[in-house]
């Protein structure tokens, strides 16, 4: 019976690790949920599905090939950059953005680049790298160089494409404006979690209203002030610096939940601007916040007292802006009420390295706002966020 044993110890290795390989990689199909680590159930995601438009059709459509995100925000049409600047993107090279060299270490030409497959793969259907991924999703890049954890990429074996899917990544054959446009991406929590334990903080009220980010995200990450003029003459991205330790809370259109968001702030000849939007970043925690981080919080209380709530500082003492800490939920008057101080950068724009001397105080208040794809918090939200609640 000793064979029949080791067999069946055999079997069961084999078999762990091809439902393992199911969730690691996107092609769970309909099998009974995994207990999750103490927080309810997790099922795999659906089977792998071949895209209904081939992928060399489909591409072209892609956000991946349109880079439409960026002119979405970019215009004045839709309350972007643009309306303060003037300059159309298409004068800027900004759609035309590439990490310098394709997935096989090509260098890259950018007066002749156009976004293509090779920019992924090193062979039409290899597996791709994540690091590949990292060196355009920068964001993602400088939260693992932050340190900050992700409870999925702690784990070791998931990669991007464990959330992600084809679809996302090669198009279906329609134009997306942006990422955040309701259909454009599959990735979602509720994907793989499909019910949660409950306790305190997964009240009715809170599921039904709050996303998982909202509560989840450690922090997102914000580049802030960036330097217009560097990327117009020098074509420089140059930033002020990272923000980091904070989290907004918004309404993401198309979720109808209080969602995790950050911001993108700019100045371009005296002029400043900020957009806001939602925002998934890879830094989700099992251990969600606690009740007082969101409820009467330093914000919250700002908020009540004055009308106001400080986003960034100027500290003269110190010669330096200071950076937004904690959960700022965005009010109903948020064009109002949102307190922002920026810099402008007094050094050669064209150069490709910053003097952080050269940064001075510009002024307090944004001349433009924007925020797509999200609505600011309600008033009844605010008012219960400024009551201070416990379970």
């Amino acid at each position: 019976m000793k064979w029949t044993a080791k067999i069946s110890a055999a079997f069961s290795v084999i078999l762990f690790g091809f439902l393992f390989a199911l969730v690691a990689c996107n092609g769970g199909n309909g099998r009974p949920p995994i207990p999750g680590p103490g927080d309810g159930l997790i099922q795999p995601p659906g089977p792998i599905v071949k895209p209904a438009v081939p992928p060399e059709k489909a591409f072209p459509t892609s956000l991946h090939g349109t880079r439409k995100g960026k002119a979405t925000w970019y215009s004045a049409a839709n309350g972007g950059f643009e309306a303060l600047t003037g300059i159309p993107i298409n004068q800027i090279g900004c759609q035309n953005c590439h990490p310098g060299t394709k997935a096989d270490g090509t260098p890259i030409d950018p007066k002749t680049y156009k976004p293509d497959c090779y920019d992924c793969h090193k062979q039409i259907g290899d597996r791709v790298d994540d690091r590949v991924c990292l060196k355009c999703h920068r964001r993602q890049e400088r939260e693992i160089a932050l340190g900050y954890p992700d409870v999925h990429r702690n784990a070791g074996y998931f990669r991007c494409m464990s959330c992600h899917t084809l679809r996302e990544m090669h198009g279906d054959g329609r134009e997306y404006a942006s990422w955040l446009e309701p259909g454009a991406m599959d990735a979602a929590c509720e994907r793989c979690h499909r019910s949660v334990k409950r306790h305190a903080s997964h009240d009715e009220v809170h599921l039904r209203n709050v996303h998982c980010t909202a509560c989840h995200t450690k922090s997102v990450i914000a580049c802030y002030n960036c330097h217009f003029e560097s990327e117009v003459e020098g074509h420089i991205k140059r930033p002020y610096g990272i923000m980091r330790d904070f989290t907004f809370l918004v309404r993401r259109q198309g979720v109808g939940k209080v969602y995790a968001g950050t911001m993108m702030a700019l100045t371009y000849k005296g002029r400043s601007f900020v957009a806001i939007a939602p925002y998934r970043a890879h830094t989700i925690v099992k251990e969600g916040r606690k009740c007082d981080e969101c409820h009467n919080n330093a914000a919250v209380q700002e908020y009540k007292q004055t009308g106001k709530i400080t986003v960034t500082r100027w500290d003269a003492a110190q010669g330096r802006l200071v950076g937004p800490r904690g959960i700022i939920p965005i009010p109903p008057d948020w064009r109002q009420a949102l307190k922002f101080d920026f810099v402008d950068y007094t050094g050669d724009p064209k150069s490709p390295t910053t003097d952080p001397t050269k940064w001075v105080f510009l002024k307090s208040g944004s001349d433009l706002m924007q925020m797509l794809y999200a609505e600011p918090l309600t008033t009844e939200q605010m008012q219960k966020l400024s009551t201070p609640y416990s379970p």
